[in-house]
C-alpha cells in the first residue's frame, strides 16, 4: 500500500512538472510573439493571443497536482502564473484611483453608449430592442447587423424616434437617439467572412471588404466622433484540425492588418471620440493592446478585473469593448446580465469636456486623403439606413 501511495505521489509531481513546464513555456512563446520576435511564417506567430487566463488556470491546475503529490514547493507553480497575469492579464489598478470625482462628472455632459453583438437578430429583433430601451442609452453600437427585409420593417417600427445606419451586409450598424449630423461606411483591408457556415482563406479574399461605421452625434452643443467596429471572425470549412490550424492563422493576421488600419484611422480623428465592438480578441493580444495604446479600454477604467463577455456555458474571454480618447473620459462601464444573442453587451457612461476644450472643427480622416468637416459642412441624417439585405 506505501508503494502504490508513493507511486501516485510520482506520477502527480510529474504531471505537474510537464504541466507548469508547458505553460511556462507558452508563457515565454507568447510573450516574445507580443514583442514581436516571430515572423509571420513562424509557427509561434500570434501566440500571443492566448488568453493570461488560460495559462494562469494551467499554473493553478500545476500547483493542486503538486501539493496532492506532497511537494512542498507546489505553490511555485500558481506563484509564476499569478506573476504572468499581473503582468499581462486583464486587469487594472485605474479604478483605484478614479481620474474624476462625482462633482467633476456633474459638472460636465456625459453620453452613454452600450456595444452588442446582436448575433444577426438570432433571438430576434424585439427581443434586441427591448433590451435595448431598458439600458436606457444614447447610442448602441451594433455587431453582426444584419437584417431581412421582414426584420427591416420591423425595426423600422421599434425606432421610436431614433435613428439606424448601417452599411453593407454583415457589417456594423450605430442606433442614436441623439442627431446624427454625419457618417459614412469605411472599408478595412480584410474581408467578408461567413458567421455561420465555414470559410476557406482562398475564398474569402474574392469577397467583398468588410467595413465599419464611422459617425458624428451631437450633445447637446457638443459634436463627438462614435464607431461602430468588429474584427474577422468565423469558423474554418471543416473541423480538421489542420483547417481550425490554417483558419486561426489566416484570420489572427487578418485582425493584425485591420488593427492597424483602423489605428492609423482613429490617429487621424480630431475632437472626442468614444468607440467599440467585439473585436475577437483577448485584451493581451497584439491586435488590441494596439488600439489601446490609443485610447482608454472603458471597462478596465472603471473594473479591477475585465469582465467576460463572450457567453458560454463558462465564460473564458472578453473580446467586446468600449474606448474613448481626445479628452473624452470614462465614468462609468458595467457589463448588464442582459442575454439576447452569444455576447453580453459593454455599457459606459463618457464625460466630455466643455465644447470649448479644443479647436471646434472635427477632423475626419478618408481612405486616401484628409478631409476636414466643420459645422457649416455638415448635413443632418434624416433617414433610416437599416442595412437589410
Amino acid at each position: 500500500m506505501k508503494r502504490i501511495r508513493l507511486f501516485i505521489s510520482q506520477v502527480l509531481r510529474l504531471a505537474a512538472w510537464v504541466v507548469s513546464s508547458a505553460a511556462a513555456a507558452i508563457a515565454v512563446i507568447s510573450i516574445l510573439d507580443h514583442v514581436g520576435v516571430f515572423p509571420p511564417e513562424s509557427v509561434f506567430f500570434v501566440a500571443d493571443f492566448i488568453s493570461p487566463l488560460w495559462l494562469l488556470l494551467f499554473f493553478i491546475a500545476a500547483s493542486v497536482l503538486a501539493l496532492l503529490g506532497g511537494s512542498k514547493l507546489f505553490w511555485i507553480p500558481a506563484s509564476l502564473g499569478m506573476l504572468f497575469f499581473l503582468l499581462f492579464g486583464d486587469i487594472s489598478f485605474a479604478a483605484l484611483a478614479p481620474m474624476l470625482t462625482r462633482q467633476d462628472v456633474a459638472s460636465k455632459q456625459t453620453i452613454r453608449v452600450v456595444t452588442l453583438n446582436v448575433e444577426y437578430y438570432a433571438d430576434g429583433v424585439d427581443k434586441v430592442m427591448d433590451a435595448i430601451d431598458r439600458l436606457d442609452v444614447d447610442v448602441t453600437l451594433l455587431g453582426e447587423h444584419v437584417l431581412s427585409p421582414a426584420q427591416s420593417e420591423l425595426m423600422r417600427n421599434r425606432l421610436n424616434g431614433r435613428t439606424l445606419i448601417a452599411g453593407h451586409p454583415n457589417s456594423t450598424a450605430i442606433l442614436s437617439r441623439l442627431p446624427v449630423v454625419w457618417w459614412r461606411e469605411v472599408e478595412l483591408p480584410s474581408h467578408e467572412a461567413s458567421l455561420s457556415g465555414g470559410n476557406d482563406p482562398d475564398e474569402i479574399v474574392k469577397r467583398p471588404h468588410r467595413s465599419f461605421i464611422h459617425a458624428v452625434v451631437r450633445s447637446d452643443s457638443q459634436d463627438v466622433h462614435v464607431i461602430s467596429v468588429r474584427f474577422i471572425a468565423g469558423r474554418p470549412k471543416d473541423h480538421s484540425f489542420s483547417e481550425n490550424l490554417r483558419w486561426g492563422r489566416f484570420m489572427f493576421r487578418e485582425q493584425l492588418k485591420e488593427s492597424e488600419f483602423f489605428a492609423h484611422y482613429l490617429s487621424g480623428l480630431k475632437g472626442p471620440v468614444i468607440f467599440g465592438g467585439d473585436l475577437n480578441a483577448c485584451p493581451s493580444s497584439r491586435t488590441v493592446s494596439r488600439i489601446r495604446r490609443l485610447a482608454t479600454d472603458a471597462y478596465l477604467e472603471n473594473n479591477f478585473f475585465g469582465d467576460m463577455t463572450f457567453r458560454t456555458e463558462f465564460p473564458t474571454m472578453r473580446i467586446d469593448y468600449l474606448f474613448c480618447m481626445n479628452g473624452v473620459r470614462s465614468v462609468a462601464a458595467s457589463r448588464p446580465q442582459i442575454v439576447v444573442s452569444d455576447h453580453f453587451p459593454v455599457l459606459g457612461a463618457f464625460a466630455l469636456q466643455s465644447p470649448g476644450w479644443s479647436d471646434s472643427t472635427l477632423t475626419i480622416p478618408a481612405p486616401d486623403e484628409g478631409l476636414t468637416m466643420t459645422d457649416e459642412s455638415r448635413e443632418p441624417v434624416t433617414s433610416v439606413y437599416p442595412g437589410a439585405r
